[in-house]
């Protein structure tokens, strides 16, 4: 279960706790979550950006990133992650937590059921 009154630091966490839409992560853990998404049958479709003011997040409007809606190959999925995590690398120095909204590709059911990169 995911604690949200956490910044959570390891993009494993994400994967493990099935963060999709609730898990807060910093900068790096978002950006890693989202780099290995794709090999787990997971695509991003959203980012939001935010101030971590423990426990609080505090969306910010200005930092809103949208990817692929469904379906999607593989390969689409890897290159929309990719431009995901360098939304958040752009936008780290200004934003100390992201929130990822995911879906799972045709061919993954779940996070869980995929090994690790």
């Amino acid at each position: 279960m995911t604690d949200r009154s956490r910044l959570y630091e390891s993009p494993q966490d994400f994967f493990a706790l099935n963060g999709n839409a609730v898990m807060r992560l910093s900068p790096a853990a978002a950006a890693s979550a989202c780099e290995q998404a794709a090999s787990r049958g997971i695509v991003v479709a959203r980012v939001e950006g935010g101030i971590w003011s423990a426990p609080n997040f505090e969306a910010r409007g200005d930092c809103i990133w949208d990817g692929l809606d469904q379906p999607v190959s593989q390969p689409q999925a890897a290159a929309n992650n990719l431009a995901a995590a360098q939304f958040i690398h752009a936008h780290a120095n200004s934003h100390s937590a992201f929130i990822l909204t995911t879906y799972h590709f045709a061919g993954r059911s779940s996070p869980s059921t995929s090994a690790a990169p």
